[in-house]
């Protein structure tokens, strides 16, 4: 069995179970853990991941972050001045945390209580906004009923999450799902 199967088997496994109702948001969250060189891999077998939420009863919706940042800022009156100046660009990302929280919202609008929401592309932030940050836009601003699966690559020791295992990371109430290794 691959990584990615048994990765796969594992997201099976753990979306059907029966899902508590009375949870809080960051409790709704699922991280799927990978090797950041396994993300064409695992783009390649999303469908097998949808397929297993379907058969479990639950519906499926699935969001790719990776061009938001570039839309955002081909959008921006300032982009000719984040290119001269690229420090700018960090000091106030609130315009950019609110494009996202509202692209996610139009990808949401038929979301419920037993949707899956699936984040692909969270390392497409990798150095303007945490993972941290982006998941808890999508807690507080979304308000998500269903559950939230962020497909993370990186690496986990205990509660501590790395993005692409070079960020300090950050400890976290969500659910790890990671292939056992062989």
């Amino acid at each position: 069995m691959t990584k990615l199967q048994n990765l796969s088997k594992k997201y099976k496994d753990h979306v059907e179970l029966e899902w508590q109702r009375n949870i809080s948001g960051p409790e709704k969250v699922w991280f799927c853990i990978y090797d950041p060189n396994s993300e064409r891999k695992i783009r390649a077998g999303i469908k097998e991941f949808e397929i297993y939420t379907i058969q479990s009863g639950h519906k499926w919706t699935e969001i790719d972050l990776s061009p938001f940042f570039e839309e955002w800022l081909s959008a921006n009156e300032y982009r000719e001045e984040y290119f001269s100046e690229p420090e700018y660009l960090l000091d106030d990302l609130t315009e950019l945390k609110e494009f996202l929280v509202g692209k996610i919202r139009e990808k949401t609008t038929d979301s419920d209580e037993d949707t899956v929401i699936a984040v692909l592309g969270i390392a497409s932030m990798f150095g303007i906004l945490r993972a941290s940050q982006i998941v808890e836009l999508i807690i507080d601003k979304i308000k998500i009923s269903g559950r939230l699966l962020v497909f993370f690559p990186g690496e986990r020791d205990k509660n501590n999450y790395r993005l692409l295992k070079a960020r300090d990371g950050w400890n976290y109430l969500a659910y790890p799902i990671e292939a056992e290794e062989d």
